[in-house]
């Protein structure tokens, strides 16, 4: 009874372990050991078949006496085909004397280890694996006992049960992992495909604000051309006009009473030294609107699709120029101050149109940083301390064009800066920002201009975003 009491305890100890454990590794370093502690025998192992080109078993798993060396490792099936032939068959390997052993060469084998008997049981899982549970006697050894082989193959019973039941759930778990999987790449797809549309829907409005920025362009630029070109013209009439009249009142100083009297009436004097003022500022007018033009016109080159060299400051200039209206003061909002700190740049190869929806994006973003901080600012602190926009370039020490985009509003979080460029990602309110600026920006500097763009921020200090280009695109195409 005894005997039978501490077979029943050694299974309730490996069923316990099996239920705590779905890990296959776990489940058998704690058998092979259970059965070494229990069983007096030098060593104990568990093997998997490997049916491959040339069949092997491994040995995976072990518990050994000290003075044992260690059996983990590949042998080839053929060198110890008469055990695996009974395992392969799913029957009980016996051998209580290694001399009963016909095959000389694999008894040569045990007995250069001083193995005497050896007891093995095969496993065949649900995947229809083979594997076997191994123990080995050195030196002088009993024949293997009913009792020892009955519990064994309970013990096996138990394994095979364990075996699959963490097959199962390593299948189980491959299975949940190849779902999220698939459902991570169909989310990334949607979104990608998300951003796709509203890009191309975004894309779509840029070029039709193109075109027709570059229509009004077209339409103010022709009367403008009229106007600019008959100044000269009206200048020179100008000009012999009151030099005629000057001759005339130095040649005829003593005049009619009706000339004297029409004189006093549309002060001549005043009249001539006005009209000059007129004519200049009419000429000052002019300009500006010929400017307008062309920046309008460099600004409407939003749907170009060539690589071209330009004076990027010109864009600048263009961009800021349609902006203009949002720096001026309003009645909720003081002016924002705008600095210019243009470096020596040469011609740069870019796709202009795309760059200039770049900084229409952030510096846009800089004036609604920057309206949002004087909304709750009072005059004193307003005048103390001025909204402003830096926009500067440089050529940096890697000898690309760099253009930094500097204000002095509320900053950024690192939780903010760490997710501005993601798509669909805005801090403003719903129906006044997309999400989209700053990606699209980013996928223009980073993926079309083999570029960089970075944000710096700090809560309280302002925002500083930093684009650095190639001064030659072809070079990296």
């Amino acid at each position: 009874f005894r005997e039978i009491a501490v077979r029943e305890a050694l299974i309730n100890r490996i069923n316990s372990m099996i239920r705590n454990s779905l890990e296959l590794d776990t489940i058998l370093d704690n058998t092979v050991a259970e059965i070494y502690n229990h069983l007096q025998v030098n060593l104990c192992c568990f093997a998997w078949y490997r049916p491959d080109e040339i069949p092997f078993w491994q040995v995976v798993k072990e518990a050994k006496a000290s003075n044992i060396n260690s059996c983990l490792g590949d042998y080839p099936e053929a060198v110890y085909r008469p055990i695996s032939q009974k395992l392969l068959n799913l029957e009980i390997c016996q051998i209580d004397d290694i001399c009963s052993i016909e095959d000389v060469e694999l008894q040569q084998i045990f007995r250069d280890i001083d193995m005497v008997s050896i007891l093995a049981l095969p496993i065949r899982t649900l995947s229809d694996e083979i594997g076997a549970l191994i123990c080995y006697r050195c030196g002088v050894a009993p024949p293997w006992m009913n009792s020892e082989i009955e519990l064994l193959q309970a013990v096996c019973n138990q394994l095979e049960i364990a075996l699959n039941q963490a097959e199962l759930y390593q299948q189980s778990c491959a299975s949940v992992k190849y779902a999220n999987t698939k459902n991570e790449q169909l989310e990334k797809t949607l979104l990608e495909l998300k951003r796709t549309q509203s890009q191309l829907i975004q894309a779509e409005k840029m070029s039709s604000l193109g075109q027709l920025v570059a229509g009004i362009a077209h339409e103010i630029n022709n009367p403008v051309n009229f106007i600019f070109g008959n100044l000269t013209y009206a200048g020179d009439y100008i000009t012999d006009i009151l030099g005629l009249i000057k001759l005339y009142q130095e040649t005829y100083p003593q005049t009619t009473p009706e000339i004297a009297d029409k004189i006093e009436r549309i002060e001549l004097d005043f009249l001539v030294e006005d009209v000059v003022k007129l004519f200049n500022s009419m000429k000052t007018g002019a300009e500006r609107i010929r400017e307008i033009v062309t920046s309008l016109r460099t600004f409407s080159r939003l749907d170009e699709a060539e690589v071209k060299e330009v004076d990027i400051h010109e864009n600048i200039d263009s961009t800021l120029m349609i902006l203009q209206s949002r720096l001026k003061r309003k009645p909720n909002y003081p002016s924002i101050n705008l600095i210019k700190d243009y470096g020596k740049l040469p011609l740069i190869e870019c796709y202009p149109g795309q760059l200039n929806q770049v900084f229409m994006n952030i510096i846009a973003n800089a004036i609604d940083a920057l309206e949002d901080r004087d909304k709750g600012r009072k005059k004193t602190e307003v005048q103390a301390n001025r909204s402003t926009i830096t926009v500067r370039t440089r050529i940096d020490e890697t000898n690309r064009a760099q253009i930094r985009v500097c204000d002095n509003g509320v900053g950024m979080s690192k939780e903010v800066i760490d997710k501005i460029f993601d798509p669909f990602y805005t801090t403003k309110p719903i129906g006044k920002g997309t999400g989209l600026g700053l990606s699209i920006s980013y996928q223009i500097v980073v993926d079309k201009h083999h570029g960089n763009l970075y944000c710096i921020s700090e809560l309280g200090v302002g925002t500083e975003f930093i684009i650095d280009i190639p001064l030659k695109q072809s070079s990296l195409t």
